[in-house]
C-alpha cells in the first residue's frame, strides 16, 4: 500500500460496490415499492388496498432507514474532519468537512419534511426529487468552490491553530444546521415545488442534471488535480467519491421514475457509497497517523537509550593531571551526534587529548563516533608515538567504513615535563591562547580519518608553553552556528570572545562560548553538534 493511497483492495471494494447498484439500474433489478407496481402485485389479493397501503409504508420506512444511514455517515465524516484538522492542520479536511457536514444537515431536514415532522409538505412527488436534486447541488458545489482556491494557490497555506478552535467548531455546526433547516423549510412552504419528476420523457428527473455535471467537472478534472498537489488518503478517497456520487445522479436522473421504485433506492445505495468512501479514507488516515505515532515513540525510545550511551562515553570527571586544568562541553543538535572529546593515557604515560567530528549527527554517526572512541583508546594505551595510533586508528575506519564517512579528529599528548605538547590536527584546527591574550592556530596537518589509506598522517609540536596559556579546541557546530538572519557565529567571533575572557577559569569560559552561541543563535538549538575543549597550563615548566 502506497502511504498517500487507499488500498488496492478498497479501491476495488468500491468499484464493485458501485458497480452493483448500477447494474441493478441497468437490467431494471431492486427493491420497487412506487405505487403502480405496488397496485400491479395487489391484483388477486383479498384486500389490495391494504396490501398497497402496507407496502407503500415499508418503502416509507426503507427510504427513511436509507437516508439516516447516508445522514450519519456524513455528519460523522464531517465532526470527525474537523477534529481531523484540528490535529494535523490537513487543509484538505475542513473542505470535505464543510460538504459533507452541510449535506448531512440537509439531507436530515429533508427526511424530516418528507416524515411530516418538519411540516408544509403536501407534494413529496415534487419535494422529494426536487430538494435531493438540490441537496446533491449544494454539496459538490461547496466541493468546489472550496477546492478551487486551494488549486490556484502556488503554495500549501499554513494553518496555525486559532484560539478557541472548538467553540467555532460548534458555531459552524449550528449555523449550517439553521441554514439546512432554513432551504428546506423555504422549499417546502414558502413557494411551490416546480414540477421535477416526469415519468413520461427518457429523463425523469431533469434537476438531476446540475450535480450531475458538476461531479463531472469535479471528478475527472479539479479532485485529480487536487490529489496530486495534496497527495494523501483522505484526498484520495475524496477522489474516488465522485464515481458512485456521479453514477447515482445517472441512476435517478435516467431511472427514477417514481417515488419509492427500485432506482429510487439504487440511487439512495450509491449515495451511501459515495459518503462511506471519505469516511473510510478518513479512518484510514487516522490508523496510519496512530501507527506513524507509535513507530515514533519506539524510535525515541530508542534514540534516548542511544543518547544515554553517548552522554556515558563523555568524561565524567576532568581529569587531575598536574599543572594542567581542563574543561569540555558537548552537546548534540539531535537525539544523537557525532561530536565527542575525551581524555587519554599513552602507552609511555603522557596525558593526551582528544576531540573528533564524525560527518552526520544522526544515529550512525554517534554509533561511528563510539567505535573511533574505543579505537583512539585502545592504540594510545598499546602505542607512544601519536603517529602510530592514527595511522591505525584511520585505517581501522578505512575498512569499517567503506569511504561512507569520516571523521574529522584533533589528538595531542602533553610533554611529561609541561614545556609543550605534540598534535595531529586530522582535518580539524585548533588554537592556543597565550596568557596575554595573543592566538596562534594549530593548522590542520592531514586529512580527516577514514577517507583514504593513503592519508599522510603528520604530528606537529608546539613548545615554550607558559603559565596561563590555553589550547582551545572546537567543533563547527560553534563556528558554522547560523543567526536568525543567515549569519554565521564564525572563527574571528570565537577568537575575539577568547580574547576578552582569556583570564577566566577555563569551565567559565567554556559556559561563557556555549552561552553566546546560543544567544547568537536567538535560542534555537544550533543545527550541528557542539564540542568544546579547553586545557590550560596552571605552572611553568621546570
Amino acid at each position: 500500500m502506497k502511504p498517500n493511497r487507499l488500498p488496492t483492495s478498497l479501491i476495488w471494494t468500491i468499484v464493485i460496490a458501485t458497480a452493483v447498484p448500477t447494474m441493478m439500474w441497468l437490467f431494471g433489478w431492486g427493491l420497487d415499492y412506487s405505487q403502480k407496481t405496488l397496485q400491479a402485485h395487489a391484483i388477486g389479493q383479498e384486500a389490495p388496498a391494504a396490501y398497497v397501503v402496507q407496502q407503500y409504508l415499508i418503502g416509507r420506512a426503507l427510504h427513511t432507514i436509507l437516508e439516516w444511514t447516508a445522514v450519519c455517515i456524513a455528519l460523522m465524516t464531517g465532526v470527525l474532519s474537523f477534529v481531523h484538522f484540528r490535529l494535523k492542520h490537513d487543509v484538505t479536511t475542513p473542505i470535505i468537512g464543510t460538504a459533507l457536514f452541510f449535506s448531512g444537515m440537509l439531507d436530515a431536514c429533508n427526511i424530516l419534511a418528507a416524515d411530516g415532522i418538519i411540516p408544509g409538505v403536501e407534494n413529496l412527488d415534487n419535494f422529494l426529487p426536487f430538494t435531493w436534486a438540490a441537496s446533491r447541488t449544494f454539496n459538490v458545489a461547496i466541493l468546489a468552490a472550496g477546492t478551487l482556491p486551494f488549486l490556484i494557490r502556488k503554495r500549501p497555506p499554513s494553518h496555525p491553530e486559532p484560539p478557541g478552535e472548538t467553540r467555532i467548531l460548534f458555531l459552524m455546526a449550528g449555523l449550517f444546521g439553521l441554514l439546512a433547516y432554513l432551504i428546506i423549510q423555504v422549499l417546502a412552504i414558502a413557494f411551490p415545488i416546480p414540477d421535477s419528476l416526469y415519468p413520461e420523457l427518457w429523463v425523469p428527473r431533469p434537476w438531476e442534471s446540475i450535480p450531475l455535471l458538476f461531479w463531472i467537472v469535479l471528478g475527472s478534472i479539479l479532485l485529480p488535480k487536487f490529489y496530486r498537489k495534496y497527495p494523501n488518503i483522505f484526498s484520495h478517497s475524496l477522489m474516488w467519491c465522485a464515481l458512485p456520487a456521479t453514477l447515482l445522479h445517472l441512476v435517478a436522473g435516467l431511472g427514477s421514475r417514481e417515488l419509492f421504485d427500485a432506482n429510487f433506492f439504487n440511487a439512495y445505495l450509491l449515495k451511501i457509497v459515495a459518503y462511506c468512501t471519505p469516511l473510510i479514507g478518513l479512518l484510514l488516515d487516522y490508523k496510519n497517523s496512530y501507527r506513524a505515532e507509535v513507530e515514533l515513540e519506539k524510535t525515541a525510545s530508542k534514540l534516548d537509550a542511544a543518547r544515554q550511551i553517548a552522554e556515558s562515553l563523555l568524561p565524567a570527571d576532568h581529569p587531575e593531571v598536574p599543572g594542567i586544568d581542563a574543561a569540555g562541553v558537548s552537546f548534540a543538535s539531535e537525539a544523537v551526534g557525532g561530536d565527542f572529546y575525551d581524555y587519554l593515557e599513552l602507552a609511555d604515560g603522557r596525558f593526551g587529548f582528544v576531540v573528533s567530528d564524525v560527518s552526520g549527527h544522526d544515529l550512525a554517526a554517534s554509533l561511528l563516533a563510539a567505535q573511533t572512541r574505543a579505537y583512539v583508546r585502545a592504540y594510545a594505551a598499546s602505542h607512544s608515538d601519536l603517529a602510530d595510533v592514527m595511522k591505525r586508528l584511520n585505517e581501522s575506519l578505512v575498512e569499517d567504513t567503506k569511504h561512507r564517512r569520516f571523521v574529522t579528529m584533533f589528538v595531542g599528548a602533553i610533554d611529561t615535563s609541561l614545556a609543550g605538547f605534540e598534535y595531529a590536527a586530522a582535518g580539524h584546527q585548533g588554537f592556543l591562547i597565550r596568557a596575554n591574550g595573543k592566538v596562534e592556530v594549530l593548522d590542520s596537518n592531514c586529512l580527516p580519518v577514514g577517507m583514504t589509506r593513503e592519508n599522510e598522517i603528520r604530528v606537529a609540536h608546539t613548545s615554550r608553553l607558559h603559565r596561563g596559556d590555553t589550547v582551545l579546541i572546537v567543533t563547527d557546530g560553534i563556528t558554522e552556528a547560523m543567526s536568525p538572519s543567515g549569519e554565521q557565529y564564525g572563527i574571528q567571533r570565537l577568537l575575539d570572545l577568547i580574547c576578552i575572557e582569556h583570564e577566566r577559569d577555563v569551565h567559565e569560559i567554556a559556559d561563557l562560548l556555549y552561552t553566546d552561541v546560543t544567544r547568537f543563535c536567538a535560542n534555537v538549538r544550533p543545527v550541528d553538534d557542539v564540542t568544546i575543549l579547553l586545557l590550560r597550563w596552571l605552572d611553568e615548566a621546570p
